[in-house]
Order: structure tokens, then C-alpha cells, then sequence
């Protein structure tokens, strides 16, 4: 008979072998797989919809809400054995996805906090990220989601985009890791969200890159559980 701790791990790594192929759809252009990896994506967020609603109808007021793509997914899992967490992460979702999204997540009690991660799937190559046009797209859908975070949540903390394993550089634009963290920095100063750096310690390749990303596809972290307890230590100072 396996220990919880055994049970735990054996599913975080099966919703991170689903994240991994959400990431993989959306982030392969070959013509033949297409279908499969649009059915794969759309299967994840059908699926993951909803969960997160009824979550969010079960909550008690004050709980932590985990927004974002499948870092927050993950994330959202490890929080989870450590405070309340509604974990509304959805693995493979760009922000214009998300953004589409959120008229059908209602909070039913207000969040004391809602985490928002965003940017490892608006940095592909094939969508020119760092060009005015993208960017002001990821902007414009970081906004809506941060109005509706804003609308039910105290206090609203905004993460900086994540750093990619080199495995992850023929999908994804390393050097788009930055201008998009910026972008969601100067975002947090207008509307009076906070900016802040979860991933910075992770931050030790070339621009944009880290060599601690779980292989194969060098996109999500190996170490969830570390992000979460340095994140639980971050709310427990607050106040």
C-alpha cells in the first residue's frame, strides 16, 4: 500500500505529464499534428473549467486563488497541501486564453490573495513576441484578468514570467522573458497589483533561461514544492 507522500507525487508528475502535452500542443506548428494537439489543449481546458467552478463554489472566504498557466497549475497542486487554495490554473493557456475565460469563473466569497502567472505561452516563437503587436495583445488580456482578480481578491501578487530550459528554445523566445515580465510589472503599477519575482533564483542561464527546468520539454520547473513553501513564507509576512 502506497504512503500519502508516495500518492502525492505519483500525482503531481500525472498532472505534469498532461501539462507537458498541453505546453507541446500549443507550442508545435507541424501540420500533422495539428488535430491531435488542438483536441489535446481543448480535452485540458474542458476539463479543467469545471474543476476550478467548483472550487470556487466550495471556498471559504479568504482562501488563496492560483491563476494562470500550468506553472500555476503546478504551483496551485503544492500550495494546496499547505493552505486553502482554489487552483485555478489551466495548463497550456496563454493570456488571451485565460482572458476568455473569466466571465465564467464567479468567485461566490472574496480571495484574500489571487496569484497570477502568465507569459511562458505568449512567448512562442511562431507569434513574433517580442513585436509591438503581440505584446500589446498580452497586455491588453493581462489587464481583463487582472480587473477581474482585482474585483474579488484583497490582495492581487503578480509573478514575473518564468525562465526556459534550453529545450524549450526552438518553441519559445528566451529573450521575450523579460519584456513580458516588464510588461506585467508596469501593469502591477497601474493598477495597484504587486510585482513580484518567485522564479528569480532560477534565473541562472543566459537571458531569459535557466538550467533547472524538468526535462523534456524545458518549461516547467523541477521543484513546485520550494516555490510554494517560499511563496506560503511571502504571505505569512504580510500584514
Amino acid at each position: 500500500m502506497r504512503s500519502d507522500d508516495a500518492r502525492t507525487r505519483s500525482g503531481q508528475w500525472t498532472r505534469r505529464g498532461v501539462l507537458v502535452a498541453a505546453c507541446s500542443a500549443l507550442a508545435s506548428s507541424a501540420e500533422d499534428e495539428a488535430p491531435r494537439n488542438r483536441r489535446l489543449a481543448g480535452a485540458h481546458l474542458a476539463r479543467r473549467l469545471p474543476e476550478i467552478r467548483a472550487a470556487l463554489d466550495a471556498a471559504k472566504p479568504g482562501f488563496a486563488f492560483v491563476a494562470g498557466n500550468s506553472h500555476a497549475e503546478l504551483l496551485g497542486d503544492a500550495l494546496a497541501r499547505r493552505i486553502p487554495v482554489v487552483n485555478g490554473g489551466i495548463g497550456g493557456a496563454s493570456a488571451r486564453l485565460y482572458a476568455r475565460q473569466v466571465d465564467a469563473l464567479r468567485f461566490r466569497v472574496p480571495a484574500g490573495v489571487a496569484v497570477l502567472m502568465l507569459g511562458t505561452n505568449d512567448v512562442l516563437r511562431r507569434a513574433a513576441p517580442r513585436s509591438a503587436v503581440t505584446l500589446a495583445g498580452f497586455e491588453a488580456a493581462a489587464t481583463r484578468i487582472l480587473g477581474w482578480l482585482r474585483a474579488d481578491a484583497e490582495t492581487v501578487l503578480v509573478a514575473a514570467v518564468p525562465p526556459l530550459g534550453p529545450e524549450a528554445e526552438a518553441e519559445r523566445d528566451p529573450l521575450a522573458v523579460a519584456a513580458y515580465s516588464t510588461a506585467l510589472r508596469h501593469l502591477c503599477e497601474r493598477t495597484g497589483c504587486e510585482f513580484f519575482d518567485p522564479f528569480a533564483e532560477f534565473r541562472d542561464g543566459g537571458p531569459g533561461l535557466t538550467t533547472r527546468a524538468a526535462p523534456p520539454d524545458g518549461v516547467h520547473l523541477r521543484d513546485y514544492d520550494g516555490l510554494a513553501a517560499s511563496l506560503v513564507t511571502r504571505l505569512g509576512g504580510r500584514g
